[in-house]
């Protein structure tokens, strides 16, 4: 089972925030999630189903945790999208999340502060970190996610011996949250497809999707905006998002999938009875 693709259609609460690893301040919002952000959603109950932990490992860098670090070396493409014909969309605004921490502080910061003006002290008493969150109530989201499941066992080794198209379809529909932990979102259809239930589209070739496609990869000939997120190295990347109305900010669901050809050195792939997730992905170069 070389190639896995992993589905799940999920109805987010009230919407979701990404925290940018790194970034300890003035986090951006983004219109869907990124693509680690839908890695983790996947990544994160089969790490559990797995019996692995959610622990920091600093051998894992960026990624956090080693289980997320494996993730996102066996990744492929990963990809979301607005239900198409749906009613719901999605808004996205700055919304700054303070976290005050006077009451964490103590010994010399306190007493500084005490004695300095108030536009100091609230400085040293006062941290803020602002999150960017997007607004999309009961928003209904396409997720998906390809990858090299024999990637994956490698990296992990004795720990992912179990994976397999059952565990990858479990995980899929355990999916309880989308970003942080207040990101919760309820799926309503999952599922999770081996190689051979999988269409391959060459370079050259068009397809329609529902999710987001890099710009790297496809030439749009259907009605998509172009959005920034962050890609699978954690470096700001374009993307063709299919969308009726909209601009980078604020989305609507899409009248019909979008349609694109893809460019040299990329293919797609979808499962054979969803052709309309396929997801695009580079191939060489």
């Amino acid at each position: 089972m070389a190639k896995a693709f992993l589905h799940a259609r999920v109805s987010l609460h009230w919407g979701f925030i990404v925290r940018q690893l790194g970034a300890s301040a003035a986090q951006m919002a983004y219109v869907l999630p990124p693509p680690p952000t839908v890695i983790g959603s996947f990544a994160n109950p089969l790490a559990r189903l797995l019996g692995a932990g959610e622990s920091i490992d600093p051998r894992a860098g960026r990624a956090g945790s080693r289980f997320m670090a494996c993730a996102l070396e066996a990744t492929l493409a990963a990809g979301a999208g607005l239900e198409v014909k749906g009613k719901i969309g999605v808004a996205v605004y700055g919304e700054p999340s303070r976290i005050t921490a006077t009451l964490y502080k103590g010994g010399t910061d306190y007493r500084k502060a005490l004695k300095e003006p108030p536009y100091l002290a609230a400085d040293r008493l006062l941290p803020v970190q602002a999150v960017g969150a997007a607004s999309a109530p009961s928003a209904r989201l396409d997720l998906a996610w390809l990858l090299d499941v024999d990637k994956l066992v490698k990296c992990l080794g004795p720990t992912a011996l179990a994976v397999d198209e059952d565990l990858l379809a479990k995980a899929a529909w355990s999916i309880y949250r989308v970003g942080s932990r207040e990101g919760l979102a309820t799926v309503e259809d999952a599922g999770a497809y081996s190689e051979g239930d999988l269409t391959i589209i060459g370079e050259g070739g068009s397809f329609k999707s529902v999710l987001y496609q890099p710009r790297e990869c496809v030439n749009p000939t259907g009605i998509t905006v172009a959005v920034t997120l962050y890609n699978e190295d954690y470096r700001e990347a374009s993307y063709y998002v299919p969308s009726s109305v909209g601009g980078p900010s604020v989305l609507s669901p899409p009248r019909e999938p979008g349609e694109f050809v893809l460019k040299s050195m990329c293919r797609a792939a979808a499962p054979k009875n969803k052709p309309e997730l396929a997801l695009a992905f580079k191939t060489g170069g």
